[in-house]
């Protein structure tokens, strides 16, 4: 499919190279006296690190292949030097030495604690890492799976033993945590001590509180069928007074589109005490109790609801605490198909499930008398022994029957975190609560749930990476045993039901975990597990609106959460990749949804997402983390610029990181150098942007946001949120692309320059390049081994200026074309020497929306504008250019690379890591036509359909060869002009007068 722009707005806007890939090709012959095939290469062995290391998953369907990040070394740059700061933060996180005592475990214990905590395990002592992984914290979990990522980069990268031993340790610290969690699993449910002998344990949700299986008691169908007059009583101790979460719920359930209709419940706390309601019409329908008595946590209480005639009370301890009319009775409800103990009715959505001691719960057929209540609570066994329908007095040996003691057999099941009723394989920082709250479409909030299934994701995803990077075997039996659990729970919930959890902002927010699945799909041996993975890689599938609409090419992402979404893509790339002819819409989806946000989301540093105004038919939005509408650029910079905060203005990290992700993986199976454009953009100016410019060993110094608007600030630090571990992973990875392989290992893609060396121990090459980029625009590029193969070199997008390759210090015949590939198809000898050449020039881009708002890069690099004013900042150009349209008449060098000025302001890199504020976007204005010092008196303000104003056209042309060109140019395009009605005769006759006139303006020194 080809990208969303044409080869000239491409080479105008500085936006991608649109064409299918293009390769000039020339074809040499042997250099130097070296013969024979590559293998027969001396000297050339394997790396260190890649010699033992399980393989990949490789797919058929790629083109292109890449390399480990094991078989790619950095060499000097500023890649390295951001690469090693995160180095430094990877070993002594901890702190690890403290008081001068060295403990490397300190900081991997950290990451532990929660894990541990949950398990009922020590944890050492260590203290919580804090932010988003507090110790309640409902993503708690993430950061660490990060972590183990970090440290298998950190390893694969340098084979320092430090990030191996404390990768190891964390392993075998999570395998201790899901073991811990197995046995617990598999022990009968306990009975504890009660008010009258023994009870049962409610753990509830872990909502402002740690633990919680969110755990029940389903009763008899129908247990209260026909009743007219009934009593429900018993004794509750409550270890959190949640509010609305219900003593019992008995009614009907709901279903995926809509909550219950029919239901009769107690809850333990709403306002200023417990409440009962009663209805066969849903909550707008409801008969209610309030009662005024509240209950304390931590103490036990005897709470009662009696309906006798058309009067229902509330008693608290035997006291009327409430009392209101009902005409609603049991017998309205019909047979109630779900009774539990301890829940809300299906869906539950936010009402948390009961935390607390229950003992003595009983049902009875009649309303028993004030009298008789006081007399229950006295001895339960005191009153209404002629009615009574069930008595659950918890005395019954541990497990999952609940044993009804009032000899009618209706006996109750209790449904928790015991009795061997949840896989083994479950393993997180908290337990399963989350994930049974998801499945009642639970929202994201302080009192709902954070997105399991991403924190999941991370865990898993940190595992699968010490496999594959480190070899780390107990990884993979770990998260095979993950993946098993999420196939247990998902391969029972129908397609609605996950249509609308992964429908639910945050909540539903999912990561990759569908990449993660389909991976562990393709390298499981047995058949029917690896079946298994791959349907709940398949559950994921977010076929409510965004999958089908990015199938079909409807372009729905306006509003919704990017970096929700953009995960989403790379794996359905990996669940295409199990069966290409059968999953091929999903390929479709990936391409779709990559060019409805490239470019036409892109934010010129390459990061998508931000805050935006209100519109016929949409609301405004200001949460920075959501998909701006198609093509509004300059319009959601405005809107930041008034609204947000210095640093919160759009640009999420995580987001640049998995868009690149996405982009990489698509050029696996389809190498157009387009895609390479936009990742050496993202990450040449977002992603070396992100990370400050000094060592820390408390956080990872990275950005949360990065956004653009006038003034704009980069918050660092991160330590435990999403982009603090994204973060992570982006700054010890940046060989990954660099090179890559054609599928028949005969081509080597170089896609990006950046100083490294690849050891390709398969061929017998070991390619080695030296460079500075982005602060020099050259490279050179050596080949150790001999020889034949095709080396292509990706010619930039920008690289308007030229691009010159010599080969052993002769000049390569040819014209590379920006944004195509340049082939060397020859026999290399040992020590033969590439040099490229690719003069950064000065250029502008503008915004789709307003060809008055640009961003100014030299080459591939964002110059952000340093100034802390809010108010835009105006530039003009065009009066000071010369007939060759260079920049730099305007815009004026600075003594480091990449440094400039203009207009009084400092133009630096975006990838300087220093927390100014900055203006990513300017305003360019240039009100009239003015050549030099020549005013014509002619307005510029005109545009044409392309947002082109009259100088813009002129100078497209540039450079001129002499004055008479520019003369030539200058009066074709007014002529144009006029006859399109946008100057007068008069106007036209002015500027070339003008043009003529400005012969020595426009000289070049």
């Amino acid at each position: 499919m080809k990208k969303d722009l044409s080869r000239r707005s491409v080479l105008r806007l500085g936006a991608l190279a649109a064409a299918a890939p293009a390769v000039g090709t020339v074809a040499a012959g042997a250099a130097g006296a070296a013969t024979g095939g590559a293998a027969a290469a001396a000297g050339v062995a394997a790396g260190p690190l890649e010699t033992s290391l399980p393989s990949l998953p490789v797919a058929d369907s790629w083109q292109v292949r890449p390399f480990t990040l094991s078989q790619v070394t950095l060499g000097d740059g500023v890649f390295k030097e951001k690469r090693n700061r995160l180095l430094n933060y990877a070993r002594e996180y901890g702190p690890s030495v403290v008081n001068g005592v060295r403990d490397d475990k300190r900081g991997p214990d950290r990451m532990l604690r929660s894990f541990r905590v949950t398990a009922g395990l020590d944890h050492k002592g260590v203290n919580p890492i804090g932010s988003w992984e507090s110790p309640d914290g409902n993503l708690r979990g993430h950061f660490s799976g990060h972590f183990l990522t970090l440290l298998a980069q950190s390893w694969a990268s340098t084979g320092e033993q430090i990030f191996k031993d404390k990768l190891d340790y964390m392993v075998n610290g999570l395998g201790e945590c899901q073991d811990a969690l197995a046995a617990q699993a598999a022990q009968p449910t306990p009975r504890v001590a009660g008010r009258n002998g023994t009870a049962i344990r409610f753990s509830g949700t872990p909502n402002g509180h740690i633990t919680g299986d969110a755990d029940v008691i389903k009763l008899p169908a129908g247990i209260v069928a026909g009743l007219s007059d009934f009593t429900v009583a018993a004794w509750v101790n409550l270890a959190v007074r949640d509010d609305n979460a219900r003593l019992f719920d008995f009614g009907h359930p709901g279903d995926a589109a809509s909550d219950t209709l029919s239901r009769m419940y107690l809850s333990v706390h709403n306002g200023g005490g417990p409440r009962f309601g009663i209805t066969t019409s849903g909550s707008a329908g409801e008969q209610r109790i309030e009662a005024t008595t509240a209950l304390t946590a931590g103490q036990w209480a005897h709470v009662a609801i009696v309906k006798s005639g058309g009067t229902g009370t509330i008693y608290v301890n035997g006291v009327a605490a409430g009392t209101s009319a009902l005409s609603l009775s049991p017998s309205d409800l019909g047979s109630t198909s779900d009774n539990w103990i301890g829940r809300a009715q299906y869906p539950q959505v936010n009402i948390k499930f009961l935390n607390g001691l229950v003992d003595d719960f009983q049902i009875f057929g009649r309303g028993l008398s004030p009298e008789e209540i006081t007399a229950v609570v006295a001895d339960a066994a005191s009153a209404g022994a002629d009615s009574r329908v069930a008595w659950y007095r918890f005395d019954e040996a541990p497990g999952p029957t609940i044993t009804d003691s009032s000899g009618n057999g209706r006996h109750g099941e209790f449904f928790g975190a015991t009795d061997g009723r949840r896989h083994p394989g479950f393993l997180s920082a908290y337990t399963e609560a989350q994930f049974i709250r998801l499945e009642e479409f639970t929202t994201y909030s302080g009192t709902g749930i954070w997105a399991p299934y991403y924190t999941l994701h991370k865990i898993m995803r940190g595992l699968i990476d010490a496999h594959h990077l480190t070899g780390n075997e107990r990884a993979l039996e770990i998260v095979k045993k993950m993946g098993d659990w999420v196939h247990s729970r998902l391969s029972t919930v129908s397609r609605d039901r996950l249509n609308r959890m992964w429908s639910l902002h945050i909540a539903g927010e999912y990561g990759g975990s569908n990449e993660n699945l389909a991976h562990l799909a393709a390298i499981e041996t047995d058949p029917e597990r690896s079946a298994r993975y791959l349907v709940a890689a398949k559950a994921f599938d977010n076929r409510r609106t965004v999958l089908p609409a990015a199938i079909e090419d409807r372009d729905v992402l306006t509003g919704i959460h990017v970096n929700q979404h953009v995960p989403q893509f790379t794996g359905y790339l990996r669940i295409y990749e199990q069966d290409t002819e059968a999953n091929a819409e999903y390929y479709t989806a990936a391409q779709n949804f990559w060019n409805m946000i490239i470019p036409q989301r892109m934010f010129s540093h390459g990061s998508a997402g931000g805050q935006y105004g209100a519109a016929p038919g949409r609301p405004a939005n200001t949460n920075p983390e959501l998909f701006q509408p198609r093509g509004d650029i300059s319009e959601s910079l405005h809107y930041q610029s008034a609204t947000s905060g210095s640093s919160s203005g759009g640009g999420e990290t995580c987001s640049t990181y998995n868009l690149l992700k996405l982009t990489r993986n698509l050029y696996f199976h389809d190498p157009d150098p387009a895609f390479m454009d936009y990742y050496e953009r993202g990450l040449t100016n977002h992603i070396l942007g992100s990370r400050r410019d000094n060592d820390s060993a408390s956080d990872p110094q990275v950005t949360y946001f990065l956004p653009a608007h006038p003034g704009a600030t980069r918050g660092f630090g991160n330590n435990g949120t999403c982009c603090g571990g994204t973060g992570m992973e982006n700054h010890t990875k940046y060989q990954e692309t660099i090179y890559a392989q054609s599928a028949d290992g005969s081509t080597l893609y170089v896609n990006l320059y950046i100083a490294s060396t690849l050891t390709w121990a398969e061929k017998g090459f070991t390619v080695t390049q030296v460079t500075d980029f982005p602060r020099q625009d050259s490279t050179s590029v050596t080949i150790d081994g001999s020889g034949p193969l095709k080396v292509l070199l990706r010619v930039p997008f920008w690289a308007t200026r030229g691009f010159t390759i010599k080969v052993n210090g002769a000049a390569v015949a040819g014209t590379p074309e920006p944004g195509t590939y340049f082939a060397l198809d020859r026999t290399w000898a040992a020590g033969d020497r590439i040099d490229i050449s690719m003069p950064f020039g000065l250029r502008t881009e503008r915004a789709l929306d307003d060809p008055q708002v640009e961003s100014i890069f030299n080459g591939p690099v964002v110059l952000p504008a340093l100034n802390a004013q809010r108010a835009w900042r105006t530039f003009s150009f065009y009066s000071r250019l010369k007939l060759d349209g260079d920049l730099t008449a305007a815009v004026t060098p600075l003594e480091e690379p990449n440094f400039f000025a203009t207009h009084g302001h400092t133009l630096r890199p975006l990838y300087v890591g220093i927390n100014e504020a900055h203006h990513v976007y300017y305003k360019r204005v240039e009100p009239k036509v003015v050549f030099g010092s020549i005013d014509s008196g002619v307005s510029n303000e005109a545009r044409d359909d392309d947002g082109d104003s009259f100088l813009d056209k002129v100078w497209a042309a540039a450079p001129f060869q002499g004055h008479g060109e520019f003369v030539a140019r200058v009066e074709a395009v007014a002529s144009d002009w006029q006859a399109a009605g946008r100057f007068t005769r008069r106007e036209r006759q002015n500027v070339i007068v003008a043009a003529s006139k400005a012969q020595s303006e426009l000289r070049v020194e």
